[in-house]
């Protein structure tokens, strides 16, 4: 039997460990989950620098999990601890003063830009110098004109008023729970918010953008966006990913 320790940080050798004991196939849980192997690999090699965002990567586990009879929060738990202890060191070294490859080329694509603006501003300054001077088109009198107001056409003004009005407008997301499901929702790309909705219960939210669902259940709610239906890809107890509008 295969042992894991149950107080470390490893969140994908704590479900693969519990895969291979029950002699679970990656592909048979991708197929159960609708998760990619692609994915299903980086949580397993515990890559969390190229999964996806962290509200979907908890979904996953929780899926992952479901399928090979795991505990789905624990999963969710290490991976957490293990994301927040990679940033304390990353930002003890930032704080250290430890400067990492990407800085390194910025510094050096900055240089390699400078010393391009000097170059071609010596070749302008010497490319004048070595111009003749035409005394006579000095001594002629430069015409004034005037220059009459600009008028912004009506159609433009108008299309800048519909863009106006249009992004004024809140984007009004209503949903109602038809089955027991888990729901996390995020609003306008930085606000994120966790529910677990019962049949019978509704949610009212607004935006200015709009919003990204991950759905545990794709057939557990229906939804509308200013009053108007929006279809849900996928089946009954599928786990699905929509960005609206």
């Amino acid at each position: 039997m295969i042992k894991y320790d149950e107080d470390s940080l490893s969140f994908g050798r704590y479900l693969q460990a519990i895969r291979l004991e029950k002699k679970i196939s990656l592909e048979k849980v991708s197929e159960e989950t609708r998760i990619g192997l692609g994915n299903l690999l980086l949580i397993e090699q515990e890559d969390y620098e190229h999964l996806p965002a962290e509200v979907f990567v908890k979904g996953f586990l929780r899926a992952y999990a479901a399928v090979i009879g795991a505990d789905g929060e624990e999963a969710v738990r290490r991976y957490a601890t293990r994301v927040n202890l990679s940033q304390k060191i990353a930002d003890s070294e930032a704080a250290m003063g430890k400067p990492g490859p990407k800085l390194w080329l910025k510094v050096l694509v900055s240089v390699v830009l400078l010393v391009c603006i000097i170059l071609l501003s010596i070749y302008a300054i010497s490319y004048m110098q070595k111009q003749p001077i035409d005394n006579s088109a000095l001594n002629k009198p430069q015409p004034t004109a005037s220059t009459p107001p600009a008028t912004q056409p009506q159609n433009e003004a108008d299309s800048g008023a519909k863009a106006a009005k249009a992004k004024s407008e809140k984007q009004l997301l209503k949903i109602s729970a038809v089955e027991k499901t888990w729901l996390k929702v995020i609003i306008d790309e930085k606000d994120s918010k966790e529910y677990s909705l019962n049949p019978g219960d509704q949610l009212e939210l607004n935006a200015d953008s709009g919003y990204n669902l991950l759905i545990g259940n794709a057939g557990g709610i229906k939804i509308t966006l200013n009053a108007k239906p929006i279809s849900i890809p996928g089946e009954h107890g599928q786990i699905v990913n929509i960005h609206l509008p």
